[in-house]
């Protein structure tokens, strides 16, 4: 009785593997099925499971090719996309460096003015002091500088004169009218 219940739980058993057994080509479906729909993950647990029980079949080791190339272009485009994210951090940084060093130059710039304002205030005030006391030695050479005009203030003079001519707006003649003829008088 022992003998009849042992043979049939083995033929069970090896009914059952057989059922669960899969194919080379059942692996490679699969993992092709899963790729199609680009569960690449997927494709890959079906294709290292059929090499590892059909280490020799020709179309999982295609697949697997397939699946590493895969694998490469996106390791690729993700440090692409990583260098060109930080290019563009880099060119956002130098714009902000450049807009620092405008303010920066624009401050300075500012500053420069102010103090060449307050020297030129002071010059002028030390001039007014200096002038009353030299006023009549160089009363006539202070009159020819301020006629003097530099070329820039001359141009500028021409430019604004420019808008205000007016051509010579010329009439047509019309025949003279001859002495002898005669007057109406009514």
């Amino acid at each position: 009785m022992r003998l009849p219940l042992l043979l049939s739980l083995n033929l069970l058993l090896l009914s059952w593997q057989a059922a669960c057994a899969q194919s080379a080509d059942d692996y490679f479906h699969g993992g092709a099925q899963s790729y199609i729909t680009n569960n690449i993950t997927g494709a890959r647990q079906a294709v290292d499971a059929g090499l590892a029980t059909y280490p020799d079949d020709i179309k999982l080791k295609k697949l697997d090719e397939l699946l590493n190339q895969q694998n490469q272009q996106n390791q690729q485009s993700q440090q692409n996309q990583k260098q060109q994210q930080q290019s563009k951090q880099n060119q956002s940084q130098q714009r902000q460096q450049q807009r620092q060093d405008q303010q920066a130059h624009n401050q300075s710039s500012k500053e420069k003015d102010k103090q060449q304002q307050e020297q030129d205030q002071q010059a002028k005030s030390d001039g007014k002091q200096s002038d009353e006391k030299q006023a009549d030695q160089t009363g006539q050479t202070q009159e020819a500088k301020a006629r003097e005009m530099s070329p820039e203030q001359a141009k500028r003079l021409l430019d604004a004169q420019k808008g205000d001519e007016q051509f010579l707006q010329l009439k047509p003649k019309s025949p003279p009218e001859s002495p002898n003829k005669p007057t109406k008088d009514w």
